[in-house]
């Protein structure tokens, strides 16, 4: 199955993207420490940005990953798309392996989609760029 996938320029669009919203969310954690407040009770950014757009900016950097992940290389050929092909298996077994292991030591452990989809999306790029160097 084939599917179309962004031109090449979209993987500079989506790392701006994604570091412009990384930025902007990570600076929550940030003026806590810089501040000394506690972890986590106050939330500097978010409270000048309001809630619904500080989400908005922590669903914009999902949105830049997935953009460069869908993006073409400067030579798209066969064998960068089953690169592609096997990156995603590595990373779908590799997540696999990790939820069992989690299973095994507390079964009550939940995980939301929230912390799912950072993880697999960056595992893939990371799997992606060394089976890409390796070859």
């Amino acid at each position: 199955m084939d599917f179309q996938i962004l031109p090449n320029w979209g993987k500079r669009l989506g790392l701006f993207i994604f570091f412009i919203s990384m930025f902007i969310v990570a600076g929550d954690s940030f003026m806590d420490g810089y501040k000394g407040v506690p972890s986590g009770t106050h939330h500097f950014v978010k409270d000048f940005l309001g809630s619904s757009l500080f989400y908005f900016f922590d669903v914009l950097t999902l949105i830049g990953l997935l953009i460069y992940m869908l993006s073409k290389e400067k030579i798209e050929d066969d064998y960068i798309k089953l690169l592609r092909l096997e990156s995603y298996q590595i990373t779908i077994i590799i997540l696999l392996i990790i939820a069992l292991i989690i299973y095994l030591f507390d079964v009550s452990f939940q995980v939301s989609l929230g912390m799912i989809l950072p993880i697999f999306m960056l595992l893939f790029l990371i799997t992606f760029y060394f089976k890409k160097r390796v070859h």
